[in-house]
């Protein structure tokens, strides 16, 4: 036979008897001890949770940046390659900012894939 008591319930029955029966009392005090730690590690999770939706706006910005560097990069490089010869001040800045978003975009992935896709669900 199997019996079925919530907490509220041995919180009930501790609370009646714990006058007259000191490990009843203590007993009591553990269970809201260990409902006031469940509490705690619920509001730390749930900032924690917090943080990194915040981090995955901020690195989702991050990506659409990228992206509109990417397209201003090769709209750069359509437009100097209809225009013609370069010169190597041109060439050489062009290939600075195309540098810098693939080092960009290689942080945002590495970034990206230390957090995962979607929230764990406890």
């Amino acid at each position: 036979m199997k019996i079925e008591i919530d907490q509220s319930e041995v919180v009930h029955i501790l609370n009646e008897h714990n006058e007259s029966n000191p490990l009843l009392k203590l007993i009591l005090e553990k269970v809201n001890h260990i409902m006031a730690t469940q509490a705690e590690l619920a509001a730390a999770l749930k900032t924690a949770n917090d943080a990194l939706t915040a981090i995955a706006t901020e690195v989702d910005k991050v990506g659409t940046e990228v992206d509109t560097l990417n397209a201003a990069i090769n709209n750069l490089t359509a437009i100097i390659s209809a225009g013609g010869a370069t010169t190597p001040e041109v060439d050489a800045a062009l290939k600075a900012l195309q540098t810098s978003v693939d080092s960009i975009t290689a942080k945002v992935k590495a970034v990206d894939d230390k957090v995962p896709d979607a929230p764990v669900t406890p």
